[in-house]
């Protein structure tokens, strides 16, 4: 497998960071001011211009090579996009599952 050009790091204030090196992360992003409602799906890969985006609570999902690899529930939070790295700050996430 050739070097994964993403790095999805998920953080949480009680516990250690998540680093996961992926082709792309899909996530959900908020609709609406107070942040409990889901709008669409954003996917980011390689190149993604830069971005913060307010994510629903719900999956974050880290694929490679078309195959799901890492995936974890979380309660929504801020994701910083840039430099192919996404950081998503949440208040908790799931025990992470890697198919």
């Amino acid at each position: 497998m050739a070097e994964l050009p993403v790095t999805l790091i998920l953080s949480a204030p009680d516990r250690e960071p998540v680093s996961v090196r992926c082709d792309s992360v899909h996530l959900i992003a908020c609709d609406s001011r107070d942040g409990r409602h889901a709008g669409g799906s954003v996917g980011i890969r390689r190149g993604h211009v830069p971005a913060l985006i307010a994510v629903a609570p719900g999956p974050v999902r880290a694929f490679a090579e078309g195959r799901e690899i890492f995936s974890s529930v979380t309660s929504g939070g801020l994701a910083s996009v840039a430099h192919n790295r996404v950081t998503l700050m949440t208040e908790r996430f799931s025990d992470t599952l890697q198919p």
